[in-house]
């Protein structure tokens, strides 16, 4: 093999390990998580990455990216064509504040963002493409109580004829519910699941995201006064079980 041979392998060995020494800072996104639905206008945005080490090298930068998701429009081909609503240059932290300031989030609104790392003005690391909703249900939020494998006796508020429940369980879960009255089932319902603001009734949820939300309705159940038990069995023989008392 001729020298020169020798000398262009050498090149490129070099650049691709040059290139793979700056590829060390993966990006992880983590709020708001991917098809999040959120009640939030000016939330949060949180991710993780060494933020040490691009504060510290020039050469490094991140660039963080909100833009909205259109109808159909997949996260990747959003990011990539729509103008952003916002963008930070060279920003020095893992977590943003959404201000009211900038251009304000719509409620009913899905919007995609992404977070990537720079060396020399290349991108050599980004996260995923997160999408997330805000919420815009038609009637008044109930209190959404975050989901308990033991009951406590702790009664549950009725708000507008409904509870509000809220999880992190992902994958399918069957929305059965059972309502007991002095430990005897009376009536078996299913839960509502909010999604991207509107609540889609099913006996088995297929949605994948975190902070689920779940609307129990009690206004056509025609229930006697009186104190209830819900028992609602998720997956994996995990029961969630509450207490709620009707009054009228």
């Amino acid at each position: 093999m001729r020298l020169s041979h020798y000398l262009l392998i050498l090149t490129l060995f070099g650049a691709y390990g040059l290139f793979a020494q700056q590829s060390v800072f993966p990006v992880t996104l983590s709020n708001p998580m991917d098809f999040d639905s959120i009640i939030e206008t000016e939330p949060n945005f949180i991710w993780q990455t060494n933020i040490t080490a691009v504060q510290s090298d020039p050469r490094y930068s991140q660039r963080y990216v909100l833009c909205e998701l259109e109808e159909k429009q997949l996260k990747g081909e959003a990011i990539a064509v729509n103008t952003p609503i916002l963008v930070l240059e060279d920003y020095q932290n893992t977590m943003y504040s959404y201000s009211s300031t900038t251009t304000p989030l719509e409620k009913g609104h899905t919007y995609v963002w992404q977070v990537s790392i720079l060396f020399n003005s290349l991108i050599v690391d980004q996260s995923e493409p997160y999408q997330f909703t805000i919420l815009k249900p038609e009637d008044p939020l109930p209190i959404f109580y975050p989901v308990a494998f033991k009951n406590d006796g702790q009664m549950f508020s009725i708000v507008d004829d409904q509870i509000g429940l809220l999880t992190d369980e992902t994958g399918n879960l069957d929305l059965e519910v059972k309502l007991s009255k002095a430990g005897k089932i009376v009536k078996t319902v299913y839960l509502n699941e909010l999604i991207n603001g509107e609540e889609k009734t099913e006996q088995v949820s297929e949605y994948q995201g975190v902070k689920r939300f779940f609307t129990l309705k009690l206004k056509d159940l025609d229930l006697e006064k009186g104190v209830y038990k819900a028992s609602w069995m998720l997956k994996n023989k995990k029961q969630y079980t509450f207490n709620f008392t009707v009054d009228k």
